[in-house]
């Protein structure tokens, strides 16, 4: 039997990356588009700070697609109130025994570690978004990035790319790309 792997403190570190880059998003920001064609940066926070209760509700056996795409963010506390998300969702994953069990992904039924592995590719991916669109340094941990990547090249198929799906169809890298536009370019983002 293959090992389901752990991807529980790479998330955590991810989740740490993207609230220290919501740490200094400016209100005049919130208006501008992101990499991510269906969000601006307001829509982009409210969809981020969705996904810890949707790790959260994986973890507890729910289905994470019963719950809203996005929540209403107050700007002001943006960052603190992203990190008391993400904790809560955390503690939610602390039975080791989670991560073999059957769970209900957002793309149907998976082991928890892929579910898991499946957050940690998306917070990258919007993290990489976010900071690209609030002009602040886009590069992860570019070990979290080699983990995330090797999620993608196993999850996606041409089938999962493309119009109406939630990832593009590979884009060229620019020259000189590191590691997280790399994997951006990967999920079919570029730079605007």
């Amino acid at each position: 039997m293959t090992q389901v792997p752990d991807f529980r403190s790479d998330l955590d570190t991810a989740q740490e990356w993207v609230a220290g880059l919501m740490d200094v998003v400016r209100a005049d920001q919130l208006g501008d588009p992101t990499p991510c064609t269906d969000f601006d940066v307001q829509a982009l926070l409210e969809h981020q700070n969705a996904i810890p209760g949707k790790i959260a509700a994986v973890a507890g056996g729910d289905n994470p697609r019963d719950l809203p795409f996005r929540v209403e963010v107050a700007t002001d506390t943006l960052a603190e109130d992203y990190r008391a998300r993400t904790r809560a969702a955390m503690t939610a994953w602390d039975d080791d025994d989670l991560l073999t069990a059957t769970l209900t992904a957002p793309w149907g039924p998976a082991p928890g570690g892929i579910a898991v592995g499946g957050f940690l590719m998306e917070t990258l991916a919007h993290g990489w978004d976010l900071a690209v669109a609030t002009g602040q340094d886009a590069e992860a941990d570019p070990a979290l990035v080699a983990k995330a990547q090797s999620v993608a090249e196993q999850a996606l198929t041409e089938d999962s790319r493309g119009s109406g799906m939630p990832f593009g169809h590979r884009v060229e890298p620019r020259e000189g790309a590191g590691p997280t536009e790399r994997f951006a370019a990967f999920l079919g983002r570029s730079r605007p």
